[in-house]
């Protein structure tokens, strides 16, 4: 009996105990399942002892770097690095789950047919991880697993993940096998051999019709799977029986030796946010954005598809049927221009000024005088003429120099060169700039960086230049910087699928980037600080008349395609405007020091520095850049343009960019 007691207990102990092993393994399992990791968004990321940036540095990883997150505290996370744990910032990080959620399985072996125009499938669930390959609109897609808001799927040889709003799900599976052999063909061609071809939307008969095509109509190969290949020409793609059709292999595009002068046309842009690619197709990877309107000369095509320039110089592709093609380049700018500088002149016997007017073109009026008087550390350039003035003004770099241009006003006998003498101006340079319109230009050379106001007479007939040295004990001491919260009042801009309005966070933005600007010692003026509309012209006119240092606009982007993320700055100086292209280095210099801290403070994707034909970039006189911080579009971009810290930090990151532009002048 004594012993059936102690059995008993015995077997009641051990049950018990596999009960608590049990569930401590199944919580176990549960906590393994729940486990998160901190995906870094960019290089050199430090981790820290404490969840704050004056701890000390522990460590170091690279952008794309995984660890595993134990902890949280406010907007750190604390990570196990080796046999060490430390801190990250929640900001330059990105925390996906370690596995696949098992609770959602019910569409697993279901198809996810594409119902985007371009659907990009990442190599993880979120649009933070690389793009592994594209599908088109009416792609079916195979569903292997489900991660919140990602399918993971398989298509032809490709397997990653897209985001399921972008998809549909069919209620069945599809009887069709998905090729498993599809072989990316590139820049081949297909051109239909038969009178009437069918595109169907899966490599089979059984697949819906996605169009047609006649005799003699070529398209792209994007890829091939038995006997079928994938075609795309215009806006359709889908798949036609390869008996019915004959593959060419066009001889590989080289691109010329000088580029800039191999075609005399350019591809003007249609859309407004257009991905430019490294090769011609779909499946290369993106290489940067451009807007409507921009204008890239042609270097060669394949197929469908046309190389370009960019203004950078680099070389990229674009769809042929995204652009218009036209008979009208861009002029090729000037190979050792001085940017600062005036035509050439020759020398007239009869004339003593050395300067001709161009028969017809006679301007109405004549320049009198230029004077230059010093008084008090302050030097007076007059400028008279024997008629009223329109003029415009703008500043120079590396060197200083200030430039006011006269339009309609003869030079008559005024010397090229005039000496300055004074402790801040070191000579006055004129020249006649272009015969039509006619414009007259005076160049004043400074010794330093100077303040320089221009006031016209009542009469107008006299502009005088008030040059004031200026001596700083940092960077921004004594800069007058404009800053332009884009939209405002009945145009609220993009709004978010949350319903955050663009006007609001390029606002607050703006108003926090003021601070830290005034802090350093800048004069800060707006366009707006309040929710009221401004006219586009209205917010450059005011920066003109303040004669203002530099123009920065502040934006949240937006895309039809919510997948879309990322930073990006624009400037606008075409050699077609001279007046904008003379500005061409400071103003890309600008955007440049701009882009650089937005991309390493908030850590998205770097879309580049752009040139876009903006009506606040063409219309102000001083170097001027517009930027986009984030897309409101993107779910995860919004959340974070929601957020008070991300405002903050692009607000600081704009910042560093205005100091190091000012810096390096």
């Amino acid at each position: 009996m004594t012993l059936d007691i102690q059995r008993n207990r015995f077997l009641k102990f051990a049950l018990l105990a596999g009960l608590g092993l049990f569930i401590l393994l199944a919580g176990g399992l549960r906590l393994a399942e729940a486990a998160q990791l901190a995906i870094s968004s960019v290089d050199k990321l430090n981790l820290r002892s404490s969840p704050n940036t004056s701890s000390a540095i522990v460590g170091q990883i690279n952008k794309g770097d995984r660890l595993t997150v134990t902890g949280k505290s406010g907007d750190w996370y604390k990570i196990q690095f080796g046999d060490k744990t430390a801190w990250v910032a929640g900001w330059l990080v990105s925390v996906q789950d370690t596995a696949v959620s098992r609770g959602t399985t019910s569409n697993q072996g279901k198809i996810a047919e594409v119902t985007g125009t371009t659907l990009n499938i990442r190599s993880g669930p979120g649009t933070n991880f690389n793009i592994a390959g594209s599908a088109k609109k009416g792609d079916k897609l195979t569903i292997l697993a489900q991660n919140g808001d990602w399918y993971q799927i398989q298509f032809g040889n490709i397997k990653g993940w897209v985001a399921n709003w972008l998809v549909s799900v069919q209620n069945t599976a599809s009887t069709q096998t998905t090729p498993s052999n599809t072989a990316t063909t590139g820049s081949k061609v297909a051109e239909v051999t038969a009178d009437t071809v069918n595109i169907r939307s899966g490599a089979g008969t059984n697949f819906a019709l996605a169009g047609s095509a006649k005799k003699g109509d070529k398209f792209t190969v994007l890829s091939e799977s038995g006997d079928w290949v994938r075609v795309q020409s215009g806006s359709i793609t889908g798949w036609v029986a390869n008996w019915l059709v004959t593959i060419h292999n066009p001889t590989p595009a080289t691109t010329p030796t000088n580029p800039s002068t191999s075609s005399s046309q350019v591809a003007v842009i249609n859309s407004d946010s257009m991905n430019l690619r490294g090769g011609p197709g779909t499946d290369h990877n993106v290489a940067g954005q451009v807007s409507r309107g921009v204008r890239l000369p042609i270097i060669s095509r394949s197929g469908d598809w046309l190389q370009v320039r960019q203004e950078n110089g680099n070389t990229a592709w674009v769809a042929g049927w995204l652009v218009s093609v036209v008979d009208q380049p861009e002029p090729p700018p000037p190979a050792d221009a001085d940017l600062g500088w005036l035509p050439s002149t020759k020398p007239d016997p009869n004339n003593g000024s050395g300067n001709q007017v161009p028969p017809g073109n006679v301007p109405e009026a004549k320049l009198v005088d230029v004077q230059i008087v010093e008084k008090n550390d302050v030097t007076y350039v007059n400028i008279v003429s024997d008629k009223a003035i329109e003029y415009n003004t703008f500043t120079l770099s590396n060197p200083n120099r200030f430039v006011v241009n006269l339009t309609d006003v003869d030079l008559n006998n005024i010397p090229e060169t005039i000496n300055g003498n004074t402790k801040i101006v070191d000579k006055v340079r004129t020249g006649i700039f272009s015969e039509d319109p006619y414009t007259l230009r005076i160049v004043v050379d400074l010794k330093q960086y100077a303040r320089v106001k221009a006031s016209l007479a009542p009469d107008k007939k006299a502009l005088t230049l008030e040059v004031a040295g200026i001596t700083y004990s940092n960077s921004l001491e004594g800069r007058v910087i404009f800053l332009d919260p884009g939209h405002g009042g009945y145009d609220a801009g993009a709004t978010g699928k949350n319903g955050l309005k663009e006007k609001d966070v390029n606002l607050d933005t703006t108003m926090k980037l003021a601070q830290i600007l005034r802090q350093q010692g800048a004069t800060v003026l707006f366009s707006r600080t309040t929710d009221v509309y401004v006219d586009l012209y209205e917010r450059t006119r005011m920066a003109n008349d303040q004669n203002a240092d530099i123009f920065v606009s502040i934006h949240a982007n937006a895309n039809t395609n919510p997948a879309i993320a990322g930073t990006s700055t624009f400037f606008y100086a075409p050699s077609s405007i001279p007046g904008l292209y003379d500005q061409r280095n400071d103003r890309s210099r600008l955007a440049g020091d701009v882009q650089r801290e937005l991309v390493s403070t908030l850590g998205r994707r770097d879309i580049g520095v752009l040139q876009s034909n903006f009506a606040v970039l063409r219309t102000s006189m001083m170097p001027s850049i517009l930027v986009e911080t984030a897309f409101l579009s993107n779910s995860e971009e919004e959340q974070m343009l929601a957020t008070e810290q991300f405002r903050q930090r692009a607000a600081e990151a704009i910042a560093r960019g205005i100091t190091a532009y000012f810096a390096g002048q």
